[in-house]
């Protein structure tokens, strides 16, 4: 009898994010949703273990292709998830550099401060749902985008508009 991994969609604020539970009780995510939710695609994360970042030598020479191969509990396919301090450190990555992605900013700000809340909910024994956190999350990713779409509105000049749209820049 071969042991499957379980499937499970989680979401950060309106961010889906496909998650495994393995076998031995760990957990694991989707390469592809860890790279959609801060809007990248195709070898972007693979670019990133490659890469010269510092946040990538931890993951220097793991390879995707070579990854085991795990089968899912009530799905015929066979995924290759990867480490979730892999995708944490791919979104502090994205978050960082050049001028930073600003959903890769407000995911890790937001993951930072539920953190935080949720173990300070346990040390004042406040019971919240899964529910409330995930909108909570969701209402803090939102704020974040917002304030960094202020930001570039604020920094528009007198004749910007003559050149780009207005919500281009």
């Amino acid at each position: 009898m071969t042991v499957k991994a379980i499937s499970a969609t989680i979401l950060l604020g309106a961010i889906p994010l496909h998650v495994y539970q393995l076998p031995d009780g760990g957990y694991k995510v989707d390469a592809i949703g860890v790279m959609n939710a801060v809007d990248k695609k195709g070898s972007a994360l693979t670019r990133f273990i490659t890469g010269k970042s510092a946040l990538a030598l931890p993951f220097n020479g793991y390879n995707f292709t070579q990854a085991q191969s795990i089968p899912v509990a009530d799905n015929a396919q066979l995924i290759k998830p990867i480490p979730i301090p892999l995708a944490t450190a791919y979104w502090l990555h994205e978050a960082t550099k050049g001028k930073g992605n600003v959903k890769a900013q407000a995911l890790v700000q937001a993951s930072m401060a539920e953190s935080i809340e949720r173990r300070a909910d346990v040390a004042f024994t406040i019971k919240r749902t899964e529910s409330e956190y995930n909108v909570r999350f969701g209402e803090f990713v939102e704020s974040v985008m917002l304030d960094n779409r202020q930001d570039v509105i604020e920094r528009r000049l007198p004749g910007d508009d003559l050149y780009y749209p207005e919500g281009i820049n």
